[in-house]
């Protein structure tokens, strides 16, 4: 019953490893290639922010208010924070959680359902290189969920709610 659920509980390398596998790459750069860690925030340099954001526009995928049933987060459910119906659910289901203009109109969880691994770190010379993961998750609300926010971590990072997503082109 979740086949349609997004990938999670991988690292950077793994998720790298599956964009590869997949024909794509983990997004970073406009263009493609590594964006850099600080540039995480630039609809100029960052391509899943520039997606996310609708080319720097908006504050969340679908504009710059947040409505807590929009995205897979933790007010989806319609109770305001953390509670046990907080999981992940099938890609695309959040019909409210799509880009606002065209391309992004298309695509889907830019905002809740499972953190992405994205192609910026801050070295590249083993496991404790700082990675970053972008877009909230199931369990984030305001904070972690609008385009803007950008955690990092360990690459060998692997959790419940930290997945990937592939770019191509």
């Amino acid at each position: 019953g979740t086949e349609n659920n997004p990938v999670a509980y991988v690292d950077w390398c793994d998720a790298r490893a599956y964009c590869a596998w997949a024909g794509k790459r983990l997004c970073g750069k406009i263009g493609g290639g590594a964006n850099l860690y600080a540039d995480y925030a630039d609809a100029t340099k960052s391509e899943w922010y520039n997606a996310c954001s609708a080319g720097g526009m908006n504050t969340y995928p679908y504009g710059d208010t947040y409505m807590g049933m929009a995205c897979v987060g933790s007010d989806y459910d319609g109770t305001a924070g953390q509670s046990g119906s907080d999981v992940a659910k099938a890609v695309g289901s959040a019909t409210g959680c799509t880009g606002t203009a065209s391309p992004f109109d298309q695509l889907f969880d830019l905002s809740g359902n499972v953190w992405e691994w994205v192609d910026s770190c801050d070295g590249t010379t083993g496991s404790s290189d700082q990675c970053r993961w972008r877009g909230g998750s199931f369990r984030g609300g305001t904070t972690y969920l609008p385009c803007g926010y950008g955690g990092g971590s360990d690459r060998d990072l692997q959790y419940v709610d930290l997945g990937l997503r592939c770019c191509g082109g």
